[in-house]
């Protein structure tokens, strides 16, 4: 085992596709393959499934991920702060990658630079569906998640950012691309791609259960990352749906429908409850300033 297999699994467990990785990491793609393997083979597990539509963690996998992310996460900010002898306070941020906190995240690390020179924001991608757990090990000081995620914990606080409601997502050559908004009715004879339930939020699986009623068999796609769902709907596969923060609202290719569904999805910030200091209370501070200035569209 060697840093490069660690780097190259990874990698290829945030973005679920091997092509992706190789070129993020300015690889082959039989490079990035045989690297897996030879690890595979090290450890005698099998880390990643493997399908037609991309790969997808095993739950050996996931758990190596877990453990292993956070280990090379404290080893490549323990050889930053010895290099630099530079002792800072730091911060343990869980984000989920959506087109929104790619948005708003540069700017919360701007502000931060500039308002608390001595403080250090760690970024780290981490598994919707593990967000509890991945507060209570402590493996992040708070993360960007639902309310749903996180709901019935006493030990957990969440502070609310904002409701997103739900879109359908089509292309401009789309017999829908026209309508102002949609009900699920309207989606009885189309070819839906839905979002890996064991990934998503419970409003998500709610909504995608109620549809999985009216879409005809064998009509439903399920996707494992919103990157792929994306690609599938651009690839005229059928109609996506997701909660409007999740979009992105440069993509030229996509036009989003509000979907008429009364579940809504609240966006915010979970951290423990005793886990409160000035730092933590500042970028809490910093993150309402941002969302709520309006300069980032939802």
């Amino acid at each position: 085992m060697n840093f490069i297999q660690i780097n190259v699994f990874l990698n290829v467990s945030e973005t679920l596709n091997l092509s992706k990785t190789a070129k993020n990491l300015h690889m082959t793609q039989p490079a990035v393959t045989k690297n897996i393997q030879q690890l595979e083979s090290e450890l005698a597990i099998k880390l990643f499934n493997r399908g037609k539509k991309g790969v997808s963690l095993t739950k050996e996998g996931l758990y190596f991920y877990q453990h292993m992310s956070d280990i090379m996460s404290n080893i490549e900010q323990l050889i930053v702060q010895i290099k630099g002898h530079n002792f800072l306070s730091s911060i343990r941020l869980g984000y989920t990658n959506t087109p929104f906190e790619e948005l708003f995240l540069p700017k919360i690390l701007e502000q931060v630079s500039t308002r608390e020179p001595n403080l250090k924001i760690v970024l780290k991608n981490f598994n919707l569906n593990a967000g509890i757990d991945d507060i209570i090990s402590h493996r992040f000081d708070l993360i960007l998640t639902t309310s749903e995620n996180v709901a019935g914990n006493p030990a957990i606080i969440f502070d609310p950012l904002f409701d997103s409601k739900f879109v359908a997502l089509v292309t401009k050559s789309s017999a829908l691309a026209n309508r102002s908004h949609l009900d699920i009715n309207d989606l009885n004879d189309t070819d839906i791609i839905l979002f890996n339930p064991r990934q998503s939020p419970p409003a998500i699986d709610r909504l995608q259960r109620e549809l999985s009623i009216h879409i005809k068999k064998g009509r439903e796609t399920i996707a494992d990352t919103v990157a792929i769902l994306i690609t599938l709907i651009k690839g005229k596969q059928g109609v996506g749906i997701l909660p409007s923060f999740v979009v992105d609202r440069t993509d030229s290719e996509i036009i989003a429908i509000p979907l008429d569904y009364s579940t809504k999805i609240t966006y915010g910030i979970a951290y423990l409850t005793d886990n409160d200091h000035e730092e933590l209370r500042c970028l809490l501070d910093i993150i309402k300033e941002i969302v709520s200035s309006g300069t980032i569209l939802i």
